[in-house]
């Protein structure tokens, strides 16, 4: 027996007898038999070490295949009508800051009332997303669980917890239904979904906040004319609970009125014009089932308050008068071997001007409010326009992989839904301008480090920043903000 031949043989057994034993008894028996039978053969001199080794790698590849097979039978079994099951979710920590400066909003106010000042504020916080996902023939479900009861942000702050500022006692977080989704689909190229979903349209963060979730039912198409991918976009979404009639009483808290639904229609198209260039645009519109005004004289009309006061104004986040029009669009090239992009949101509502006159003509202004409203005048419209580079190696993340993102946007007091602008920037307020600055980079191929930064400022002094106001409880004149995130996906 020549040495180099023998060292092949001892390590192939070797390895073979390893995976044997980890794959459990079904395994070790096509280990056992295989080896004994060979080894006999080379003591007899049958086989040379040399012919030994071919059969002794076909049975390493059938020990292999039972081994998955192992592992297969292994994993966490839901139901046996179940064809897959996939667990996934995400941690992140995060640290921020944001400051900022104009009118307080809350007692004790400065003197006087209507004067400026700065605030600060720092937060370190995490994130969990956990999240199941199954499917059964050509029915699907997601389920997912996130931190932060709030719909606009799944974060918890180091040192406090849901409903407390003070988490002394280290008390714990709770999980919340973030996801609750039902999807068939029904041809293939039709999906239908009902429940608690993820936005299934085509958007900027200028219009849609990317926690926010969808209550209700949607619909997506997608299919593919000559060169051209065509996408139908379409979601019906309970806005405020259930529906409620009383003999068509309304009165001011809103018992006898129905409720508000959001209905958005979208359809778009991606463009393939060469190997390295290509577009994709959507058309979007959105309308409202119910106004939402409430009493003689329009009382729950969306209104703002003058630009000096320590007020964000009457029913900043009423949803009176909207029906809008949004289109988002982008172009994707090659720039020296990397990944680019511009990319930008144009927004319109269509009844901008009642959406004015209805805060103009709300009962209770004062004339200084009214002056200040009537000043400003009727800016529905909204922008951003942003370019974009990165180095991907795929298109899953690889270690290595980096992007960039800037962009500017300017929304105008009544062009957007108020209840639905992300909450990092602009702190979840219209009637603002100014650029974000969006970088990441995969130090795994799960694992990513994320810093943001943005400046923003009021667009229209001479009326509030009308938004929810949740994070600097300002009138905002200016804001800053500061993230840097590590997170690990599973």
């Amino acid at each position: 027996m020549n040495f180099k031949a023998s060292s092949k043989l001892h390590s192939l057994v070797a390895a073979t007898l390893t995976g044997s034993i980890m794959m459990g008894f079904g395994a070790n028996a096509i280990a056992d038999s295989t080896f004994d039978l060979v080894q006999a053969l080379v003591q007899k001199g049958v086989l040379t070490e040399e012919e030994a080794i071919p059969l002794l790698k076909g049975r390493e590849n059938d020990i292999q295949l039972a081994d998955k097979k192992v592992k297969k039978a292994a994993r966490l079994s839901v139901s046996d009508a179940i064809d897959n099951a996939t667990v996934y979710g995400d941690i992140r920590v995060r640290a921020e800051y944001r400051d900022g400066s104009g009118q307080v909003l809350a007692a004790p106010l400065p003197t006087p009332a209507t004067k400026s000042i700065d605030q600060e504020r720092t937060r370190d916080r995490y994130k969990i997303t956990f999240g199941v996902k199954t499917t059964a023939g050509d029915f699907y479900s997601d389920l997912a669980f996130a931190m932060g009861n709030n719909g606009r942000s799944d974060n918890a702050t180091f040192g406090q917890v849901s409903g407390s500022t003070n988490n002394g006692l280290n008390a714990k977080e709770t999980l919340f239904v973030k996801r609750a989704m039902l999807g068939w689909n029904a041809t293939d190229w039709l999906t239908l979904e009902a429940g608690r979903l993820a936005n299934p349209l085509y958007t900027t963060s200028m219009v849609w906040d990317g926690d926010l979730t969808v209550e209700g039912l949607a619909e997506k198409a997608n299919f593919t004319v000559g060169t051209t991918d065509i996408f139908l976009n379409a979601f019906q979404a309970q806005y405020e609970g259930d529906r409620r009639k009383n003999d068509g009483v309304i009165n001011a808290a809103g018992a006898g009125s129905t409720s508000n639904e959001l209905l958005a229609f979208q359809g778009g198209a991606k463009f393939k014009f060469t190997d390295s260039v290509s577009a994709k645009a959507a058309l979007t519109y959105y309308t409202y089932t119910n106004d939402n005004i409430l009493g003689t004289g329009g009382a729950g009309a969306f209104t703002p308050a003058a630009g000096k006061a320590n007020s964000l104004g009457t029913n900043p986040l009423s949803v009176n008068d909207l029906q809008i029009i949004e289109i988002p669009g982008e172009i994707n090239f090659k720039l020296g071997g990397l990944d680019a992009k511009v990319f930008g949101d144009y927004a319109y509502n269509i009844d901008g001007d009642d959406r004015y006159k209805a805060a103009l003509n709300h009962l209770g202004n004062s004339v200084a409010t009214n002056n200040a409203i009537r000043n400003a005048g009727n800016d529905d419209k909204a922008w951003l326009l942003g370019f974009g580079i990165a180095q991907k190696q795929d298109k899953k993340p690889k270690q290595g992989d980096w992007a960039a993102n800037v962009w500017y946007q300017d929304v105008g007091v009544y062009a957007l839904d108020p209840n639905t602008p992300d909450s990092d920037f602009f702190d979840s307020r219209v009637n603002m301008k100014g650029i974000v600055f969006k970088g990441e980079y995969n130090l795994r191929d799960n694992v990513f480090v994320n810093f943001a930064a943005g400046h923003a400022t009021r667009k229209n002094d001479d009326i509030s920043a009308v938004g929810s106001g949740n994070d600097l409880t300002l009138n905002l004149e200016s804001y800053n903000l500061y993230q840097l995130d590590l997170t690990y996906k599973f």
